[in-house]
C-alpha cells in the first residue's frame, strides 16, 4: 500500500470519529486535528480523494466543534443539563 493511501485513510476515519464524537470536545478536538494533519501528509504525497476527503471532513469537524464550543459557553450550559422548566 502506498504512504500516500495509508495518511488518506487514516485521515478520513479520524475525520469520521471527530464528527461522530462532536459532543465530547475535547476528543473531537483530538480527533479533529490529527485528520488535518494526515490528510495534509496525504495531499502533499500526491494524493487521492480519500485524503482530500479526510481534510475537509476533519476541517469541518474542528468548526462544528468550535462552534458547539462558544455556544455553550455563551449560554453556560451543558451537553447534558436538564433544563429547570422541564423538571418543575
Amino acid at each position: 500500500m502506498d504512504l500516500s493511501k495509508g495518511f488518506g485513510v487514516t485521515a478520513l476515519v479520524m475525520g469520521i470519529l471527530s464528527l461522530v464524537l462532536f459532543f465530547f470536545i475535547y476528543v473531537s478536538v483530538i480527533f479533529g486535528i490529527l485528520a488535518v494533519v494526515f490528510g495534509i501528509l496525504s495531499v502533499r504525497k500526491g494524493a487521492n480523494g480519500i485524503g482530500k476527503a479526510g481534510l475537509i471532513i476533519g476541517i469541518s469537524s474542528l468548526a462544528v466543534t468550535l462552534v458547539l464550543f462558544l455556544v455553550l459557553n455563551v449560554f453556560d450550559a451543558s451537553l447534558f443539563m436538564v433544563p429547570s422548566w422541564y423538571t418543575d
